[in-house]
């Protein structure tokens, strides 16, 4: 244990409060000062840590003002807290989602916004300059200050260096323009924006971390594998089996699910404090996390995670009956799963739960018009091909067998809560007509084989297009396979591992692909310049244009220069994330994409179904309901620094 406010106020309330006076409207934390009626509390594994004088007393561990949360029940500290991954650098969902730490939080009602890492914000008027206060005397697990140092470093040297970041997310400009930090003092920061900003607030409370990590990074800790650190950090990379020192310095610098550093400092509430020899990640508690609760208890209750490798969904089920595992929210967890999960719950110890989802479809399929091959290319550019494909799908037989019926069949778009959604939008091609997909694909001159058992490409071989997926999306797409062969399509399914599924993508090696909709709850859209539904912005996950990304990501020095119709669409999303809800274009530029984005047919949906969450019994302060989406961080809203073991 070495170092070991929906659409913030739901941005009209944002733009609200900006019109309040004729300042810049200010957000801080109640100042509680010494919380409760005695001293600053701490486990008695930190405890005994200080009695050795191993660490410092807690008051010096703590910022001056230390972030406070209401709990519902004081815990009890200790335990293991144990959550599934599905492999050492992805699903690990149940164990990270409980570790998210923001510039502000997302409350449990999803709609406010509290300040975390920072003690108090102001914002301008003009939405272009928002001034963050740090907490003084907040310390990294390490022991570290945590200063405006730290956030300079991250933006001169990681954001904004070509060599570890090829391009800038939309979320940290406007319009494109990328945002520019000042530190005046070490307690002080100014993000400002050329254009107004009003979602940077959804930013700042829905980033929380990836390979580049967000707004900050440990200064001190880092900067020995940084080439402008470091004159040696070329011959430092290669010691330590790297090529280059960017991927040195990455490896490092990375902190999400894939995160190999276990001496690496963190705010977060557990910290990677070792990997065992099967894979399986461990956490300590951070001793000098930020925040008590309203009795001065300093959190997390519980001591520590594992994330514990399993081979699939199967396994997890067991491990939940058999109460080696404690919570589950990440998918793979169908539906179809619930009676078996609900029948073992006394079994298990546990609860079986249905929470809302933001998805736009549980599974979406999209087929890559940039595809090295101009054959498949040419097909999967034309837009009568993506419709017969959508109309061959029987989605309400899919949703009675995959979903017993209690999913919603939708197309894939943004989430049906979104101000500005159709219906046509949500509908459109998705009646299951045989007739329209044959007579469509007839059209495209797609003409059957002398057997009439397949239809042929227009280079006369017969088709045989490759799906690729991960376990989770597997029956849905057997369905799909099945539907589509039915007029002639023939499509292979091949699952992959997750990370190689990723890592195809990037490189533009997959022709066809099919994972989830997510992350297009209008929080997102508004936040991120409409998310996953931007062109060129799908992840590397769903990527069906990865070299006009690639040209976007590289202002024209690579890849290809996408069409003026596709750029315009782009460049629409990133104007979208300048406005908020007051402003008069918002709904009818939001209602544009989506029409657009429809017509297009790019992403076949299918349905959305509720998202299974299991609590262990064991467990306190957890949530009996709620939405469970990537939109809002998963487990985030319900505070896993708070969770407690009962017995």
């Amino acid at each position: 244990m070495k170092k070991r406010r929906i659409m913030a106020l739901l941005l009209s309330a944002c733009m609200a409060v900006g019109t309040l006076g004729t300042g810049t409207a200010a957000f801080a934390e109640e100042n509680r000062g010494g919380v409760g009626d005695g001293p600053y509390k701490e486990s008695p594994l930190v405890h005994e840590l200080v009695e050795s004088g191993e660490l410092p007393a807690i008051e010096e561990r703590l910022p001056e003002e230390p972030a406070v949360v209401e709990v519902d029940e004081i815990g009890i500290y200790g335990g293991t807290y144990v959550g599934a991954a599905f492999g050492p650098s992805t699903g690990q969902v149940d164990t990270e989602g409980l570790r998210f730490q923001s510039i502000l939080t997302i409350e449990k009602d999803l709609k406010t916004f509290k300040p975390n890492l920072i003690q108090s914000y102001e914002i301008n008027d003009e939405y272009t300059e928002f001034t963050l206060h740090l907490r003084k005397g907040m310390k990294w697990s390490n022991g570290d200050p945590f200063t405006t140092e730290d956030w300079m470093f991250w933006y001169n040297d990681i954001l904004m260096n070509t060599d570890i970041n090829s391009s800038v997310d939309a979320v940290y400009c406007s319009n494109g323009t990328p945002m520019t930090y000042e530190a005046p003092d070490e307690y002080t920061l100014v993000i400002k924006f050329t254009e107004p900003n009003p979602a940077f607030e959804i930013t700042m409370a829905r980033y929380s971390t990836n390979i580049i990590r967000t707004f900050f990074a440990p200064k001190a800790y880092l900067s020995k594998w940084h080439k402008s650190y470091n004159e040696d950090a070329d011959a430092l990379a290669k010691e330590e089996g790297y090529e280059s020192w960017i991927l040195c310095f990455k490896a490092h610098l990375d902190n999400s699910q894939a995160q190999t550093d276990c001496e690496a400092p963190d705010v977060y509430p557990w910290v990677l404090d070792r990997i065992d020899s099967n894979g399986n990640k461990f956490f300590a508690r951070n001793p000098y996390y930020h925040v008590v609760d309203q009795e001065g208890n300093q959190l997390p209750y519980i001591d520590e995670q594992e994330a514990l490798i399993v081979q699939d969904k199967d396994v997890r089920a067991l491990k939940l009956i058999s109460g080696e595992i404690h919570a589950a929210g990440e998918n793979p967890l169908p539906v179809s799963d619930y009676t078996m999960l609900k029948e073992n719950e006394a079994n298990g110890d546990y609860a079986v739960y249905l929470f809302e989802n933001t998805r736009g479809s549980d599974c979406a399929f999209t087929f890559n018009i940039t595809d090295q091959d101009p054959n498949l290319r040419e097909i999967f550019s034309n837009v009568k091909f993506r419709q017969a494909m959508s109309y061959a799908l029987d989605r309400n037989t899919i949703n009675e067998t995959l979903y017993y019926g209690k999913g919603t069949v939708r197309q894939a778009t943004a989430s049906a809560d979104c101000s500005f959604m159709k219906d046509e939008f949500e509908n459109a091609f998705i009646e299951y007509d045989v007739d329209k997909a044959n007579a469509l694909l007839d059209e495209c001159g797609y003409e059957w084989n002398s057997a009439h058992t397949v239809r042929l490409m227009p280079n006369g071989e017969e088709f045989n297009l490759v799906l690729e997926t991960i376990e989770e999306f597997i029956p849905m797409s057997e369905m799909a396979c099945e539907y589509w062969t039915a007029v002639g399509i023939k499509v292979t399914l091949k699952q992959v591992e997750r990370s190689y599924y990723l890592e195809r993508g990037i490189a533009n090696e997959r022709d066809m692909q099919a994972f989830t909709m997510d992350s297009v709850g209008e929080f997102n859209l508004s936040g991120a310049a409409f998310s996953r539904l931007r062109p060129g912005n799908a992840y590397d996950d769903l990527e069906f244009m990865r070299a006009y990304k690639d040209w976007w990501d590289s202002d024209g020095a690579q890849g290809e220069q996408p069409p003026e119709e596709i750029d315009q669409l782009r460049n629409d999303c990133l104007r979208f994330g300048t406005m908020s809800a007051a402003d008069e274009e918002y709904a009818s530029l939001g209602e544009s994409i989506l029409q657009r984005v429809s017509d297009q047919c790019w992403f076949i949906g299918v349905t959305v179904s509720p998202r299974l969450v299991i609590i262990s019994n064991r467990l306190g302060n957890t949530p009996t309901e709620g939405t469970f989406a990537n939109d809002y961080n998963f487990w985030k809203p319900y505070r896993g620094d708070t969770w407690y073991f009962k017995y």
